[in-house]
C-alpha cells in the first residue's frame, strides 16, 4: 500500500503513470469479471459488454443532463447492475457453450444499439468531451482531479474498495457456495444450494463493478464509441483473470497490471510485437495452467499462510 500510494512520486513519466492508470481501472472490472469466471466456473464474454454500458450510461448522463461522473459513476454502477439481473434472469439457468453464446450475443446487440441509436449515442462520432469532475472535500474546498497525478489516486481508492468488496463477498459463506457450485454443481443443488441464485449474485455483482470502471474510464479518456464493445476488450480482460490467477482475487489485478504494460512495453518490437504478446500468452498457458499467483504462493509465502491464501481458489 505505501509502493502504491507513493507511486505518483516516484513515477514522473506521464506515459508510464497513465498506464498504471488503465491498468487501476481494468483492475476493477477484472475483479468484478473473476467473481463469475473464477468463483462460480461461469464464463462470461458479456463483462466488456457491461464496462462499455457503464461508460456510455456515464457519459450520457454528463452530456444529457450534464451529471458529474461522482453522480454518473453509482448510476453506471446500478445500470449495469439491473442489466446484469435481466439477463442473467434468461440465462443463468443455462450451463456451457449455450450460455457463452448468449453472452456474446448480447454484448454484439448492445453494440449494435450503441452504433445504430444514433439519436442518443452519436453512433460512430461517439461521445466527446467527458470531463473529471473537480473533488469537493468539506474545509478544504474544490480539489483538481484532471491531472493524472490525483486522478491515480481516485482509481486507486477505487480499485482497493473492489477488492475489500470482493474480498468479503468470497470469504464469507456466499463465496463458499460460490466455490462449491463450480466444483460440484449437483451436490450443491442436492444441499439445498440454488446455483441460479449465487451464480446471479455474482454475475450482478461483477457487472456493476464493470459498469464503475467503464464510468472511470470514460470519464478520464473523455471520449467514448462504439468501438468498447469490440471483442479484443473481453480476451484481454479473460487473459488478464485467467492468466493472473482465477479464483484468487490477487491474481486478476497481477493480470491487469502485466497485460495492460505487456503490449505498451513491446511497441518497441515494432511487427515482431504481436508475434512476441501472443508467444509469452502460449508459454504461460502452458507452464502456469494456475497462472501467475499460485506460483507466487508456493514459493514466496510461509507454508502456515499458503492454505489460508489460496484455498478459496
Amino acid at each position: 500500500m505505501i509502493l502504491l500510494a507513493a507511486l505518483p512520486l516516484v513515477v514522473r513519466n506521464e506515459y508510464y503513470l497513465h498506464l498504471f492508470i488503465v491498468a487501476g481501472i481494468f483492475a476493477i472490472a477484472v475483479v468484478g469479471l473473476d467473481l463469475i469466471v473464477g468463483y462460480v466456473g461461469q464464463l462470461s464474454l458479456a463483462h466488456a459488454a457491461f464496462f462499455a454500458l457503464g461508460a456510455y450510461t456515464s457519459g450520457l448522463l454528463f452530456v444529457r443532463v450534464k451529471w458529474s461522473m461522482w453522480l454518473g459513476l453509482p448510476a453506471a454502477a446500478i445500470f449495469t447492475g439491473f442489466i446484469a439481473f435481466a439477463l442473467g434472469s434468461v440465462i443463468l439457468r443455462t450451463r456451457g457453450h449455450r450460455f457463452i453464446i448468449i453472452t456474446v450475443v448480447f454484448a454484439e446487440l448492445m453494440k449494435l444499439v450503441a452504433m445504430n441509436w444514433v439519436d442518443v449515442t452519436r453512433g460512430f462520432m461517439g461521445l466527446p468531451g467527458l470531463e473529471v469532475p473537480a473533488l469537493h472535500l468539506p474545509g478544504v474546498g474544490a480539489i483538481d482531479i484532471a491531472a493524472k497525478e490525483r486522478f491515480y489516486y481516485v482509481v486507486l481508492v477505487g480499485a482497493i474498495v473492489a477488492f475489500l468488496a470482493c474480498r468479503m463477498i468470497v470469504r464469507s459463506s456466499i463465496g463458499r457456495k460460490f466455490v462449491l457450485i463450480r466444483e460440484n454443481e449437483p451436490l450443491a443443488e442436492s444441499l439445498g444450494i440454488s446455483a441460479f441464485r449465487y451464480s446471479m449474485i455474482a454475475f450482478v455483482a461483477g457487472a456493476a463493478l464493470a459498469g464503475a470502471a467503464g464510468s472511470l474510464y470514460a470519464h478520464y479518456v473523455g471520449f467514448i464509441s462504439p468501438d468498447l464493445f469490440n471483442f479484443s476488450y473481453v480476451t484481454i480482460m479473460l487473459i488478464m483473470v485467467i492468466l493472473g490467477g482465477k479464483g484468487t482475487l490477487v491474481g486478476p489485478i497481477i493480470g491487469a497490471i502485466i497485460f495492460t504494460f505487456l503490449p505498451e512495453l513491446l511497441r518497441e518490437a515494432s511487427s515482431w510485437r504481436m508475434i512476441i504478446f501472443a508467444t509469452t500468452l502460449i508459454v504461460a498457458t502452458l507452464f502456469m495452467p494456475q497462472g501467475i499467483v499460485f506460483p507466487l504462493i508456493e514459493h514466496l509465502l510461509p507454508a502456515r499462510w499458503r492454505k489460508r491464501d489460496a484455498g478459496t481458489a
